[in-house]
């Protein structure tokens, strides 16, 4: 009997049979699942521990749809991750097989591997011939093979020689340092060989927060670098210039026992040239103490001129206890993606910090960001003045423990401007916030909403553009500032803004709506009815439902918007925080009656939608009206904006 448990040339040359343990050959690979390792021809195939770890999941379960948040668990286990990072684990894969066949992407489900493979549990095949696998090759052929990779090994470790040499001779020369660093983005360190992912991420976010206190760089936040957390190797240069940056900080991190070494450089964008690079060993336990050591020397490395006072804010640690921090990032994570479930899933990850330590103002503001934004959506989850209550509380509490902290004093701006309508007080806890960390993105973005109600609508466009120089990348910046576009009838700005952030995001509802608000007030209604309803169905989603009413209404087709508006009145039956939406719907027809009730109903809830009925274009057809006009004085509402 044919023996087809055929034997195939390991990576140091001695033969491994096919059915190996831990081992499956297809084509001309040999996939290692103990040594985390793919060969071909006995040549490693160069990946990332993550893509390496997504192959092996796939060609486990071959011949079936391997789903993909059974992929994103089996990955990346407790751990926060978008579906784009898998998508580009799939695409690094399909290049390095060369076969973009054997990976199969299933709609909606997941992917399938469906290249031949022999393994372990594969039964033998009688019918399979020498030429069928990699496995089939013969011993001579192979020590052929192995000879020539010797030869290749020689000739390739003599090129690096030389490189190094020409390296260190470059680097003899002095880099030019003429040209200041003004910008920088910290990119996730990369963990050698299989570190926790949140642990790259986690020490950049630590860098973020501290370097971000410094007047003389701007720092990229947290969100603007998370994409490059995961799959493929990052190319810093690239990733700099995405990120319209001076200079990028990246690092790798490699446990040894109980000790951690962190390999950090900085490099400038421009001619990738290495400005500072330094090596660090710490105990595990000392990791905090790590990250003060990294933050001083990079800021030596910029060559800033620093106060004390700024030295004092560079050192500072929000708190010492590891797990207390991680529950913090993945809160951060969760809040960033803006949806009622997502804010849910965040305040239970800011209130788990602040159990573990209590004395963690940072988890304390998070919270406070996360209720904020709760209160301010619509849900069917908490009434807005409990959200309020409850972010007011954690943000005071924030900063009775940190009275620096930007991040608590952007949250309590928000509820002074969003529900308590104090502007000028929002105005200065604001400032407060930029002055401690002039590169706090939110801090700009949520400032912009309070110049423009106040009537500084040039200034408005400016702290949010400010915004977006910080995190170029942001959908939800793009969005509002195509809402504020809207609001001041830059109508062709608007369209332009709405169609970048939907490009980026196409999932996001408030770029759709926002688009779609801009091709409304141009009258191309055909082309904003398209982008409203999308392929997703439209359910229950009331902000589409309400762009839509709006669009029927300034269509001329009055029985189709009040279609709309019967389902808005039902779901606000459900909802908390819909009177506004509704009221606002019913304006849109120029109804003044039927908007009266909701109008009232949005004041008593202290609804910050109503900071912007003299903007917002359904407000139009009943800005004019005695009842309106009344109410507006009445509530104390800002009446007017300044002129361009």
């Amino acid at each position: 009997m044919k023996d087809n448990s055929k034997s195939y040339q390991s990576e140091e040359g001695k033969p491994t049979n096919a059915t190996t343990p831990g081992v499956y050959l297809f084509g001309q690979y040999r996939l290692d699942t103990h040594e985390r390792i793919l060969l071909a021809g006995g040549q490693t195939v160069p990946l990332s521990p993550k893509a390496i770890e997504t192959l092996i999941a796939l060609v486990r379960g071959r011949g079936r749809v391997v789903a993909k948040e059974e992929l994103l668990q089996t990955v990346w286990p407790d751990t926060f991750i978008e579906e784009g990072v898998l998508a580009q684990n799939i695409l690094t894969l399909r290049k390095a097989l060369q076969n973009p066949d054997w990976i199969e992407t299933v709609p909606r489900r997941g992917y399938r591997f469906s290249a031949p493979v022999i393994s372990p549990d594969t039964p033998p095949d009688p019918s399979a011939t020498q030429s069928e696998t990699a496995a089939d090759i013969p011993k001579t052929s192979t020590r052929a093979a192995s000879h020539r990779n010797w030869i290749v090994a020689a000739v390739v470790l003599a090129l690096i020689v030389a490189g190094v040499i020409a390296f260190r001779a470059a680097r003899s020369r002095s880099v030019p340092r003429d040209v200041p660093i003004r910008s920088l983005a910290v990119l996730p360190f990369q963990s050698i060989p299989n570190e926790p992912s949140y642990l790259g991420l986690g020490l950049a976010d630590v860098l973020i927060n501290r370097l971000g206190s410094l007047r003389q760089i701007t720092v990229r936040p947290t969100s603007a670098v998370r994409k490059f957390a995961e799959g493929a190797e990052v190319d810093s240069q690239a990733a700099g210039r995405e990120l319209s940056v001076d200079a990028v900080l990246e690092g790798n991190i490699q446990r040894d026992g109980d000790r951690v070494r962190i390999t950090v450089q900085l490099r400038r964008v421009a001619d990738g040239a290495s400005l500072w690079t330094a090596k660090f060993d710490q105990h595990d336990s000392g990791l905090f103490a790590l990250e003060d050591s990294i933050a001083g020397e990079v800021a030596n490395g910029l060559v800033l001129d620093l106060t004390a006072s700024e030295r004092q804010r560079l050192v500072r640690r929000y708190t010492e206890n590891a797990e207390a921090w991680q529950a913090y990032l993945r809160g951060r994570y969760l809040w960033s993606r803006r949806t009622t479930e997502t804010h849910q899933k965040a305040i239970e990850e800011f209130e788990q910090a602040a159990r573990i330590d209590p004395s963690y103002a940072l988890a304390y503001a998070g919270l406070a960001d996360a209720y904020a934004l709760l209160g301010s959506n619509p849900n069917r989850v908490l009434p807005r003045a409990q959200a309020m209550a409850k972010a007011r509380a954690a943000a005071l509490k924030a900063l009775e423990i940190d009275g620096d902290l930007a991040e608590a004093h952007t949250a309590l701006a928000f509820i002074l401007m969003h529900y308590d309508w104090k502007l000028d007080d929002a105005e200065r806890e604001y400032q407060r916030a930029l002055n401690l960390n002039p590169s706090y993105p939110t801090a700009h973005q949520w400032r912009a909403v309070n110049l423009l109600v106040t009537g500084h609508r040039d200034d408005a466009v400016r702290e949010l553009k400010s915004a977006q120089a910080l995190d170029p990348a942001s959908v939800i910046i793009m969005a509002d500032l195509t809402e504020l576009y809207v609001f001041t009838g830059q109508l062709t700005e608007a369209e332009a803004e709405g169609r970048r952030g939907l490009n980026l995001d196409p999932s996001s509802t408030g770029a759709r709506c926002w688009l779609s608000w801009a091709l409304i007030g141009q009258r191309r209604f055909d082309e904003a009815g398209a982008i409203l309803v999308g392929t997703d169905p439209l359910g229950t989603d009331p902000v589409r439902i309400s762009a839509l009413a709006y669009m029927d209404a300034a269509a001329g087709r009055e029985a189709q918007a009040r279609e709309k508006i019967a389902v808005l009145v039902r779901l606000a039956k459900d909802d908390f925080g819909l009177a506004s939406v509704v009221a606002a719907a019913y304006a849109s027809l120029g109804d003044v009656k039927a908007m009266g009730p909701w109008l009232e109903q949005a004041f008593a809830e202290r609804s910050g939608a109503l900071l912007f009925v003299n903007v917002h274009p359904e407000f139009a057809p009943v800005r004019n009206s005695p009842q309106f006009r009344e109410f507006v004085t009445r509530t104390g509402l800002p009446t007017t904006l300044a002129k361009r």
